[in-house]
């Protein structure tokens, strides 16, 4: 009997975690269309995130997905919240994306702990109690705030994907305004050939360069931009810009100190990795080679000792 129901609750696990691996495969297919879309210009535009609340019943899948996501959907207009932003960031855009978010947590929160406890009590019944509410209590914490890590490392690799290519697209902004483009055409010319190192890069600037082309401002498109992106030194690019788009400075000369003040600091943080990594050595050095070449140096001596002593 106790081999049934284990058999039964390694099903249960087996469903739970298939549901999990096919939200995730949902969902990145989702962001490859995305992406593919706003390459050839024709994406949606940034507001297309929607919540589970916002999204029609278009089948089985969506109507699981509405159902499990409502578990751990916040109250309050959420999506005027940073909660929407932190999507934006990291680059999660598709109509679903919140939906699988919030699926997600709610799986690792609530359906995890409990079949991982039913299978430890079914393999092990002389597991205590208090014992298997603590195992479950904690995989429930591990298991609601995994989808938030997992959010902020998505955001952060975006961020230094971009921080390393800005300086170039600083040059080709340059380059562009110097050539006799405003600064409109610029920035739509410098999102389709900046594709070619950064596709984050040209995805964000396309939005911007749709956001002016639609009639929004450029001051407000680019304000957009540094908040869609959240980087420090677009965030100084951005202000430069409009100040210089107010001011009526000159654009290329601001843009040409812009961009040597961020090749230095690329070789700042390069020189800083670089500087990191002695230290980093110390615990493999430590632990694993000194190890080994002790024994390699010492072992002979040792076991000749120890013979010696023998006899």
């Amino acid at each position: 009997m106790t081999d049934i129901f284990f058999f039964i609750a390694l099903a249960v696990a087996f469903l739970a975690y298939a549901l999990l691996v096919f939200g995730f495969v949902k969902l990145f297919a989702q962001r490859q269309i995305n992406r593919r879309l706003q390459q050839t210009q024709s994406a949606p535009p940034v507001d297309t995130v929607r919540g589970p609340s916002q999204i029609k019943n278009e089948g089985g899948w969506h109507a699981l997905l509405l159902s499990m996501s409502k578990l751990s959907v916040p109250e309050g207009d959420w999506q005027n919240s940073q909660l929407r932003l932190k999507f934006i960031r990291a680059g999660f855009r598709g109509p679903t994306a919140a939906q699988t978010y919030f699926t997600v947590k709610t799986t690792l929160t609530l359906i995890l702990p409990l079949l991982v406890a039913l299978v430890i009590f079914v393999w092990s019944p002389a597991t205590p109690y208090p014992r298997l509410a603590l195992y479950a209590v904690s995989l429930a914490g591990i298991g609601y705030y995994l989808p938030d890590i997992y959010l902020r490392w998505m955001t952060s690799r975006r961020s230094d994907k971009m921080r390393d290519t800005l300086p170039d697209l600083i040059d080709l902004l340059v380059i562009c305004t110097e050539a006799g483009l405003g600064m409109d055409g610029a920035i739509n010319r410098v999102s389709l050939e900046i594709a070619r190192s950064s596709k984050i890069l040209a995805e964000e600037f396309n939005l911007a360069a749709l956001e002016i082309r639609a009639g929004s401002g450029r001051s407000t498109a680019l304000k957009n931009l540094a908040l869609r992106i959240n980087l420090e030194d677009l965030d100084g690019l951005v202000s430069m810009l409009v100040q210089a788009d107010r001011f009526g400075t000159s654009v290329a000369e601001s843009l040409r100190i812009q961009s040597e003040v961020m090749r230095m600091k690329r070789m700042q943080r390069a020189e800083e990795i670089a500087a990191k990594v002695p230290v980093k050595m110390l615990i493999p050095l430590i632990f694993f080679i000194f190890p080994a070449l002790l024994s390699v140096l010492i072992g002979p001596a040792v076991i000749q000792i120890s013979a010696m002593f023998a006899k």
